[in-house]
């Protein structure tokens, strides 16, 4: 009789045994469907708009905000266009301030030319104004561009006007508009 329920005991306990193991309360997890699959977003891009002035006295303006330009006419009223650039124009612009640390620059960029050393000067001279909304913030800079001495960071900051410059130029809205009458002394 001992060996019947020895028996029967361990035939019980290897059916629980059996029963544990094999059970668990988790139902298999099925292969996700493409559907469901969520794909690991982009890396975000900084949110990022212009308006950029240039010219004598500033008279030439890119509006990003508004999709924009405005072109000095001289002796008559400024002319108006629609001009939008592309998400790589923008790009490009943006990775240029970034190299030449643009954001560092002060609000009222001067170049400055040591004691004794010739200052040189035009008339007239360009001025330039930018304001750029980016995610970190605001960041305005003005420069009256009428010292000629060489400046590395000058240098550096016309670099990224001719590249806008050229941007805006090679625009067909901006080839269709008229030249100026008149110029500037």
């Amino acid at each position: 009789m001992k060996k019947g329920w020895l028996l029967a005991n361990v035939l019980a306990l290897l059916i629980m045994l059996t029963g544990v193991a094999g059970c668990n309360n988790e139902t298999p997890a099925e292969p996700e469907s493409p559907a469901e699959v969520t794909p690991t977003p982009p890396p975000i891009k900084p949110s990022f708009n212009f308006i950029f002035r240039y010219g004598i006295m500033g008279k030439n303006i890119l509006d990003t905000f508004q999709g924009t330009y405005s072109k000095d006419m001289i002796i008559d009223p400024n002319i108006v266009i629609k001009l939008s650039l592309s998400p790589e124009e923008m790009d490009r612009i943006f990775e240029k301030m970034v190299e030449i640390d643009f954001f560092d620059y002060p609000e009222r960029f001067r170049v400055s030319v040591p004691p004794g050393e010739t200052l040189g000067m035009q008339t007239p001279h360009s001025s330039y104004y930018f304001k750029v909304e980016y995610d970190a913030g605001t960041k305005e800079l003005w420069w009256n561009d009428d010292i000629t001495n060489e400046d590395e960071k000058a240098a550096k900051l016309r670099e990224l006007i001719r590249l806008i410059k050229d941007i805006i130029e090679s625009r067909e809205e901006y080839q269709k508009l008229p030249r100026p009458r008149g110029g500037y002394l």
